[in-house]
């Protein structure tokens, strides 16, 4: 018999981003492995998406069946009054903590919008995905988050329907590293934290993007064993790199794509960078590629590398995977939370393995991530030792100097694959 599932994701094409990656990659090999996939979504007219990339839409696989829904977006209004760049990016990369505006509509968002103010996509998502589930006779569900909002309808659904609810969580809820920033009152907090427990009960199965938050969500309820939770990682279509260029670049250029938030700590790569600008002949070139946090310039500037980095705005995804060609190295930082923990798992991470550029990470040096690279020999991660990071940098370097300029072949990687992810998601089916 075949499964049938209906996929509850707020992101989906025009939007950009990473948080589009995962269902749009994810849903299309489930449909090439007989499943029937719905995917219910808020219309690109109604949504308030911070990136846009309509290139995506190609990307859709033929065999899905979309279900956009309107949607009343709050976010929409006040980009029109207050202009878009105050409304904070994913991973809240363009907070400037000096901009008023900015800091007042981040506070509205936190405490008016409980949990987030695409909650109200709720009441036009359930009524379409009440009529969808009965109409096809479909017996599970995916919701992914965030926004977290989306795990409420899979909630409400759960507690009326006979269904199989599978929450999935592309990031933490109320252990996120940027949570502190988002200016919680008491009241607020007490909100998330009893919404996000009712869910965490409630669903049938938990997914994770990384095994690191099963701890934080499995601690939320005494009704629970981490036995109800999966890790399905993040990570790359091997159809995106079928004619990628291995090959040397001309210029050593280490390369981030991406949002990067002042939570993410680069100073110390920065300290190294510039040392190795003074110690080596070679010249290198620094290039952020997406949203970077206002700081970041006086931060470059003050150690004399703004003459050596360049900017580039979001692009679409197939042009990231070229920006990716150009590099010689790939840096890539993770955020820690209060717990001085793996806060978020950046995205991107598997795409830099595919890539088969090395990679350098600034973040937990004894952490996931660094688990990840040492299993597929992918590169190295740091803390703050800005001498390691050096000898790092010089190492590299030097190899890229010696033609040495891409890994081998490693299958490690493989298991980082979408196909395979999929097929860990269809043993989760009913």
């Amino acid at each position: 018999m075949q499964k049938k599932v209906l996929i509850l994701t707020y992101y989906w094409p025009p939007s950009g981003g990473a948080g589009v990656q995962r269902w749009l990659k994810l849903s299309g090999y489930l449909a090439e492995k007989n499943v029937e996939v719905h995917v219910l979504t808020p219309s690109g007219k109604y949504a308030s998406y911070t990136t846009l990339d309509p290139s995506l839409t190609t990307e859709v696989h033929p065999q899905l069946i979309l279900h956009p829904t309107k949607s009343f977006e709050p976010l929409s209004v006040y980009a029109r009054i207050f202009g878009k760049k105050s409304i904070p990016s994913a991973g809240f990369g363009n907070v400037d903590k000096k901009n008023w505006i900015q800091q007042l509509i981040i506070s509205l968002r936190t405490n008016l919008f409980i949990p987030d103010p695409r909650k109200y996509w709720k009441p036009f998502a359930y009524r379409a995905a009440k009529q969808i589930i009965k109409q096809h006779g479909i017996t599970n569900i995916i919701t992914s988050s965030p926004p977290h909002s989306v795990q409420l309808i899979g909630l409400k659904l759960k507690k009326e329907l006979k269904l199989n609810w599978i929450a999935d969580f592309r990031d933490m809820w109320t252990d996120i590293y940027y949570y502190e920033l988002l200016n919680h009152s008491t009241f607020s907090h007490k909100i998330n934290a009893k919404l996000e427990k009712q869910v965490v009960e409630g669903a049938d199965h938990i997914v994770t993007a990384t095994p690191v938050y099963i701890p934080f969500f499995a601690t939320k309820s005494d009704n629970i064993d981490e036995s109800k939770f999966t890790s399905i990682p993040n990570g790359y279509d091997p159809r995106d790199f079928e004619n990628f260029d291995y090959g040397k670049n001309k210029k050593f250029t280490i390369t981030y794509t991406g949002t990067i938030s002042e939570q993410y700590n680069i100073n110390p790569f920065l300290d190294a960078l510039a040392r190795l600008r003074d110690t080596n002949l070679t010249p290198f070139t620094l290039q952020f590629v997406g949203s970077v946090y206002p700081i970041l310039h006086e931060e470059l500037a003050k150690r004399n590398l703004d003459k050596h980095t360049v900017f580039s705005n979001y692009v679409p995804h197939k042009e990231s995977i070229k920006f990716l060609e150009k590099a010689s190295l790939l840096l890539v930082c993770g955020p820690l939370n209060k717990d001085k923990k793996e806060g978020g798992i950046p995205a991107k991470v598997y795409e830099y393995l595919a890539a088969r550029k090395p990679i350098i990470y600034i973040g937990k040096k004894d952490g996931f991530v660094a688990e990840v690279l040492k299993e597929t020999g992918s590169g190295e991660s740091f803390d703050t030792d800005s001498n390691a990071i050096y000898n790092y940098l010089l190492t590299t370097c030097n190899n890229w100097t010696n033609e040495i300029a891409c890994l081998p072949p490693n299958e490690a990687i493989q298991k980082y694959s979408r196909p395979l992810q999929a097929e860990t998601f269809l043993r989760l089916l009913k």
